[in-house]
């Protein structure tokens, strides 16, 4: 096996900035391309770039033609990366994989998985046709049938970003493009949705729908944003919100649904005009309190029933 240490410091130059890196690579066989401004590698290549380690059976150095520093490395025919930040290791793997080396940029491409690894547990792992990952920001982007594991929880898109901190925790997650969120039984559906890991914290924008289904509770939401609190279990609804539950449909601007003694969802606040329907019964009024078990409903404001068909109770020999 040849081992190449490629200008064992090489120079770069980031808006004036002086940079140094060492680069090692390792191959079987290697070849200078000086038409093409490349060097190409052949056989199990090994490439070390600061903390960064790539494995794949071919790879390209790209060459700046105006100095032969080298630029980028591309790796095909399934590449993998690792680096690791004390106990968390970070993992890609692609097809393809191009590294930049002077920005410090993954692009993926071609059945990519990005893992996150505490100890040999993985918190994060992001499936994608395509990403992009910025080493620098520890910014991940992702496109084409996006599929996201992180904890008990199953996220879904066209397109989605992933910001990590510096401990390669998850810090924010934004999903765009026929995006849902399922967790257990329940699954929530909306046009983008942005995940806060601190704060457990997640809000839903545009054509939104939650299909919860609890233990004890079924129901389902629509509106036009949510906003979930996971750590107080409380649901905010805004904007058309209507809510299902078994013979129940309750129609408002704005409920909020929360939890029992139990943390089961069991009680709904609507504000603004709102309204209960059931059986062909309703209740209109400015404020509806709503408790599922046992049933229970309270009206203020304004408040209008409609009862239909009472005639229709009444004993025909009354009319005789």
């Amino acid at each position: 096996m040849k081992k190449l240490l490629i200008s064992s410091v090489i120079a770069l130059s980031v808006a004036g900035i002086a940079y140094a890196a060492d680069l090692t690579v390792e191959s079987q066989t290697q070849h200078f391309n000086d038409a093409n401004h490349r060097i190409d590698l052949e056989g199990n290549v090994k490439v070390k770039y600061d903390d960064v380690n790539v494995m794949s059976p071919r790879a390209h150095v790209i060459l700046d033609p105006k100095n032969n520093r080298a630029e980028k490395v591309r790796f095909l025919d399934n590449a993998y990366s690792y680096q690791v930040n004390e106990k968390k290791k970070h993992e890609v793997k692609a097809k393809i994989l191009e590294v930049s080396l002077l920005d410090k940029v993954f692009k993926a491409d071609g059945r990519t998985q990005s893992t996150v690894l505490n100890g040999q547990e993985p918190t994060i792992i992001v499936t994608a046709d395509k990403q992009e990952y910025d080493n620098k920001s520890n910014v991940m982007k992702a496109k084409g049938s996006v599929i996201i594991y992180y904890k008990d929880t199953q996220a879904f898109a066209n397109y989605a970003q992933v910001n990590l901190d510096k401990q390669n925790d998850l810090e924010k997650m934004i999903l765009q493009g026929n995006a849902y969120i399922k967790k257990n039984k329940s699954t929530i559906k909306a046009n983008k949705f942005v995940h806060l890991a601190k704060t457990e914290v997640t809000t839903a924008t545009g054509n939104v729908f939650s299909d919860i289904n609890e233990e004890k509770t079924q129901i389902k939401v629509w509106s036009d944003f949510q906003q979930v609190d996971q750590k107080s279990n409380v649901i905010t609804a805004s904007g058309h919100a209507k809510i299902h539950y078994k013979d129940i449909v309750a129609t408002g601007p704005k409920a909020t649904v929360y939890p029992d003694a139990n943390n089961n969802l069991n009680k709904v606040v609507f504000l603004g005009r709102s309204k209960i329907e059931q059986e062909g019964r309703s209740i209109e009024a400015d404020r509806i309190n709503m408790t599922f078990e046992p049933k229970d409903f309270k009206a203020d404001g304004n408040v209008k029933t409609f009862i239909p068909n009472i005639s229709g109770s009444k004993d025909k020999s009354t009319n005789l």
